[in-house]
């Protein structure tokens, strides 16, 4: 098909093909058109106009949109289907649809019972098509609207700069959910007649297993699955069958870029752009000489704002208002430039779009935490890394449960609302932020506190019990705690001052009785403490007394006794 059908018009015009391939059979255009049917019918009998759409199919998905538009009802898309999301998006809408809690579910068990109740009509241009929802600044889903007339735009200036090659099979390894999946694996294709493969294929396997079974596919993938390519399967077998490849949701890196171009001897097309302005540019980096360089489409253009900002403008945007990039762009001659990095807080992680700012917000809600940062670093991929500092009560935390279980912990407490992909990674617990003279927090001196490896101030607890007022705590003396550096570097040895400070902060934890530190008494330290060792300590609570008689033991013996009075 040399020229596409547009959204607006498909309906009307039916081609006949094949729409989509879902357990390798084929889903006819006719089936398609049913389906839609079934959808509207089902829709009209709810008076809601706001309704979530989330299908993993995108078969299913693209037939319940169709339904709506038809209906004249509004289609919301969240990138997710995350509990907190779909929280924040009830008080906004009427309904949900598809694979969520409490979604309205199709009537009728023959969809081609009510396919000639229809008249298809074609929907007007600047009909709103979908409200998207992606990741503001402050966090809370920011609502970005297309129309009709904007998606078919899009979908034609691509059709011009990579025509369609009817029969080849797209297929993906990116949802449909976010707008690069919408448009790439799911729009383009159905309105040029490529047949969608409703599967995600989330593994390289995945990829090369239905790839060999195809005459010719297209892939639409994104860095985090391009870099991890399995490059031990025998690629050559289905290499002359790949059309074209196209990646976006990040910048490629150039070796990956080459290594799958290579594997499937066919062009990889990157595609820049954003869910508020759809596609701005590609570049190619398996066969360009200036590789760093992007293209702008021939319909897409640059210019500055007040703030000497980047806006961009097209007929993908909204009414063809500019739109202010968050990119640092350096602008070459003919519509070239390169990328110099992010303006704001929101960053992309394996292409997924996240606030940094929503997460220290979300941290902050937290019972243990004082204050924290998040900063993005990049080791073989980027990832979201947090520092930290706690408040008294995640300072006992950190004490008691260990560093593991706190991160485990922090990591269950924001999986409401952030998937697996975007989760913090990387933890690093601190006294005080790095502010520096001026008030500032530089990203070099919290980059410098990532780089190292984790400093620890507690031992980890093996085992504890509490008999009457006798406790006895079992635990590991890891090499990492922070006070044997500097501490007879060659010979490291534990400080003692630091083991009266851990019985005194292990007493005031476990017994509640206790007023505030008054003074020490009969001390002696016996034997040192060295890294890796194995050390009991008992605390022996005197309530009328208000002390607390304390011991380190091993199998050396033993290594410190005393007593803490408390007032």
């Amino acid at each position: 098909m040399s020229s596409p059908l547009s959204l607006s018009n498909w309906m009307v015009s039916q081609p006949n093909c094949i729409v989509a391939i879902s357990r390798n059979e084929p889903l006819t255009s006719s089936m398609f058109v049913a389906k839609v049917s079934s959808w509207r019918r089902t829709l009209a009998q709810h008076s809601g106009q706001r309704w979530v759409v989330y299908h993993s199919n995108p078969y299913e998905f693209l037939a319940i949109i169709y339904a709506l538009w038809y209906e004249h009802k509004l289609p919301c898309i969240p990138g997710d289907d995350r509990p907190a999301t779909l929280k924040r998006l009830s008080h906004q809408v009427d309904g949900f649809i598809g694979e969520l809690p409490n979604a309205i579910q199709l009537e009728g068990k023959s969809p081609f019972a009510t396919e000639l109740l229809y008249t298809w009509q074609e929907l007007p241009p600047q009909q709103i098509a979908i409200e998207l929802y992606t990741s503001g600044s402050s966090g809370t889903p920011k609502a970005i609207i297309k129309t009709l007339a904007q998606l078919d735009n899009e979908i034609l200036s691509l059709q011009s700069q990579w025509p369609a090659q009817v029969g080849a099979v797209v297929l993906s390894t990116v949802s449909h959910q976010h707008l690069y999946g919408l448009i790439f694996r799911l729009l383009r294709p159905f309105c040029a007649a490529q047949p969608i493969y409703c599967d995600i294929s989330e593994y390289t396997e995945d990829v090369y297993n239905v790839a060999s079974a195809l005459k010719s596919f297209v892939l639409v993938s994104s860095p985090s699955h391009i870099s991890r390519i399995n490059t031990l399967l025998d690629w050559k077998m289905i290499a002359k069958q790949c059309v074209n490849i196209f990646s976006a949701a990040a910048p490629l890196e150039k070796a990956d870029a080459i290594r799958l171009s290579s594997l499937l001897n066919a062009p990889l097309w990157e595609i820049y752009g954003s869910s508020e302005t759809g596609v701005i540019a590609w570049r190619n980096q398996s066969e360009d000489t200036n590789s760093d360089l992007w293209q702008l489409f021939p319909s897409v253009a640059f210019s500055y704002d007040e703030n000497e900002q980047v806006q961009v403008t097209s007929s993908f945007t909204e009414d063809g208002m500019p739109s202010v990039l968050s990119d640092r762009i350096d602008i070459h001659s003919q519509g070239r430039f390169a990328l110099k990095g992010r303006l704001d807080s929101i960053v992309k992680i394996e292409g997924k779009r996240v606030s940094l700012t929503a997460i220290e917000a979300l941290l902050m809600a937290h019972a243990w935490i004082k204050a924290c940062k998040a900063l993005v670093i990049k080791r073989k991929r980027s990832e979201i890394a947090i520092v930290l500092t706690f408040n008294a009560q995640g300072e006992q935390a950190l004490m008691l449960k260990g560093r593991k279980s706190v991160i485990n912990g922090l990591r269950e407490f924001l999986s409401s609302d952030l998937e697996g992909i975007v989760m913090p990674r990387r933890w690093r617990f601190v006294d005080a932020l790095p502010f520096n003279p001026q008030g500032k927090l530089p990203l070099a001196s919290l980059q410098q506190i990532v780089d190292r490896p984790p400093v620890l101030k507690w031992p980890t607890i093996n085992s504890l019990e509490r008999v009457e007022n006798t406790l006895t705590i079992q635990c590991h003396i890891p090499p990492e705690i922070r006070y044997f550096n500097g501490h007879f570097d060659s010979t490291p040895i534990l400080p003692g001052v630091v083991q009266v400070h851990w019985a005194h902060k292990l007493a005031k934890a476990h017994f509640s009785e206790l007023n505030d530190f008054y003074r020490l008494e009969v001390i002696k330290f016996s034997q040192v403490i060295q890294p890796n060792e194995t050390v009991v300590i008992q605390l022996t609570l005197n309530t009328p007394k208000q002390q607390v008689s304390f011991s380190f033991q091993s199998e050396k013996g033993i290594h410190s006794s005393g007593r803490i009075c408390f007032e």
